[in-house]
């Protein structure tokens, strides 16, 4: 397993391909909610199975503070420590940059997942795209 990262748009379609099978084509996601203004600015991780893309996250600035997002590892894939093995990147990526304090949104099943990591819930929980 192996990774690299993308800045903005450049070789941002692999990243893409992951998410679009994953949230759009899995959780049924609109494709037009699954792109937005923050992916030319934003630091996205891709890993590579045998050079094959099987997950990616990303790591950005919204205005007000760094977020992770958009994380995720294809379905065959998971139970296989990849997306801890992901968001350790983004970690030492957002520690590398002088990131403190990171943000992020959580499916309610996820979060179990993200408590690992130290994040803790807060606000109210919402809808995106039916999840």
């Amino acid at each position: 397993m192996n990774y690299k990262w993308i800045n903005g748009k450049e070789g941002f379609e692999e990243a893409f391909k992951v998410r679009t099978a994953v949230f759009v084509e899995e959780q049924k996601v609109p494709e037009s909610m699954e792109r937005d203004e923050f992916d030319e600015q934003a630091h996205h991780l891709l890993v590579f199975d045998n050079n094959i893309p099987i997950a990616t996250g990303r790591l950005f600035y919204n205005g007000k503070y760094f977020k992770l997002g958009r994380i995720c590892v294809l379905k065959q894939y998971r139970g296989m420590d990849i997306g801890r093995y992901l968001t350790k990147r983004l970690f030492e990526k957002a520690e590398s940059e002088g990131i403190k304090k990171l943000y992020l949104d959580s499916q309610v099943s996820a979060i179990g997942f993200y408590r690992i990591f130290g994040f803790s819930e807060f606000g109210d929980v919402f809808d995106h795209a039916g999840i």
